[in-house]
């Protein structure tokens, strides 16, 4: 589950595909105006995630921006039979600032996770000059990982900013192609994405959306930071693609992720949105509760 991670939490995505409920469709998304929509300010969303038909993980991310500052909280908690079995629960916060240019350029970046068999912190900063500093723990030589060089962790992104700027992008087109520099305070990777076309999700009872998204592929190269084994028996063949679907809130400027779907070691997966709210309004209503709790924001 390492791309969800990446893309919901930021410590959220990474499962082979399942099969999807999508009907493949010839429409495309309607083209904008010569007037652009209104930008997101505000976004609270709720997302589950299910394997071997069950829940296992409830997650809520909120986002809050204004002309120059971005922070974002993002929270997952075990549900059903996992929270019973292996409980975790962990919470991130990460800030940035809006570049003139719009360039998203990330100034704090903090995870923390306590689950029954092991507790994990992250505490990231960048300086002026791009290079983030972090602070882990257990430290990386407790996990039989090397150290990331400086070289590789200069003008990246930490993984919630990274699919934040894509989402805030907006446009006509879908943010699904090019690459993104990712490093997480232990690793340092690259995300590919690739459009695959526009989709109707049909209605479901664990989904607030249905109708016409658009389909992307998530690929995750690693780069350096990781576990020794894993490195040695990596290989670009088997890495196993995430699919996103995106849609285009009525009257706002963003493309928001309404399901993913993969798999990891132990079993297929897929997450969908369960609710969501901008700019203080419900864009889709919510179904059912989730016990998520992101942590209180932070003066970035």
């Amino acid at each position: 589950m390492r791309i969800l991670a990446a893309v919901l939490a930021g410590p959220l995505l990474l499962l082979p595909a399942t099969r999807s409920q999508a009907q493949q469709v010839s429409v495309v998304p309607p083209p904008q105006s010569g007037t652009r929509l209104p930008a997101i300010q505000q976004a609270e969303l709720g997302f589950s995630l299910y394997a071997l038909g069950a829940k296992g993980l409830d997650i809520k991310v909120t986002m809050r921006r204004d002309a120059e500052d971005l922070q974002v909280e993002v929270a997952l908690r075990t549900a059903g039979m996992v929270d019973w079995a292996m409980r975790m629960v962990m919470t991130g916060q990460s800030a940035a600032r809006i570049a003139p240019d719009g360039r998203v350029m990330p100034v704090r970046y903090i995870t923390d996770s306590d689950g029954a068999w092991s507790k994990r912190l992250t505490r990231m900063s960048w300086g002026p000059d791009g290079l983030p500093v972090a602070e882990v723990f257990p430290p990386n030589d407790e996990d039989d990982r090397e150290e990331v060089p400086d070289l590789l962790k200069r003008d990246t992104l930490d993984p919630t900013m990274a699919m934040v700027s894509r989402v805030l992008r907006g446009g006509a087109t879908p943010p699904c192609t090019g690459s993104d520099a990712i490093y997480d305070g232990r690793r340092r990777y690259n995300m590919h994405f690739s459009a695959l076309g526009p989709e109707m999700l049909k209605a479901h009872n664990r989904s607030a959306y249905s109708g016409v998204a658009f389909k992307c592929m998530v690929k995750l190269e690693p780069v350096a930071g990781y576990d020794r084994k894993y490195m040695a028996e990596w290989s670009e063949k088997d890495e196993q693609p995430t699919y996103i679907w995106l849609a285009q809130p009525p009257g706002f400027d963003a493309w928001l992720p309404v399901q993913m779907e993969g798999v990891s070691r132990f079993a297929t997966a897929s997450t969908w949105i369960n609710g969501a709210k901008l700019n203080g309004r419900d864009w889709l209503q919510p179904l059912g509760f989730i016990r998520a709790e992101v942590p209180a924001p932070t003066t970035p």
